[in-house]
């Protein structure tokens, strides 16, 4: 099988950063277009969907750069980033569950509402588990460098 080389802590942060600094540019040019020269309605909400999401969007972010951090550090430190990234992806899901809300008001399509209310709790904790248990096998599954 192919090996994937570990990133640096340096790699991660910068490439991160770059990614997180490049949506942002893409949201100040979609608010810019948003006011003066689009006004499509289903564009309007879109726009407005990511700046009322744009915290929660930056958590996702932040939380997933912590777990990728931990991630290119040697072991044991690296320890927490399955737990971080497990928080990640609840949060992640959690944004999924407001994007399918949104498609649901713009098609009118109300089975979308089902996710945010009734299905939400147990969804995040399924997704907790499952992220924190796959990360958790990849970690000590990956062959560190020494170990035979």
């Amino acid at each position: 099988m192919g090996e994937r080389k570990k990133e640096s802590i340096g790699e991660v942060l910068i490439s991160r950063i770059i990614g997180i600094v490049i949506f942002l540019i893409v949201l100040a040019i979609l608010n810019i277009l948003s006011g003066t020269y689009v006004q499509y309605p289903i564009f309007l909400q879109i726009v407005a969907f990511l700046n009322a999401n744009l915290g929660l969007l930056i958590l996702i972010s932040a939380i997933f750069l912590i777990g990728d951090l931990f991630g290119a550090l040697a072991s044991p430190l690296n320890l927490p980033g399955p737990v971080f990234g497990a928080v990640g992806a609840v949060f992640l899901v959690m944004f999924l569950f407001r994007l399918f809300l949104l498609v649901g008001e713009i098609t009118g399509v109300e089975v979308f509402a089902l996710f945010e209310r009734a299905f939400a709790l147990p969804v995040y904790i399924l997704v907790f588990i499952v992220a924190l248990i796959g990360g958790y096998v990849a970690l000590f599954a990956d062959p560190s460098p020494g170990r035979d």
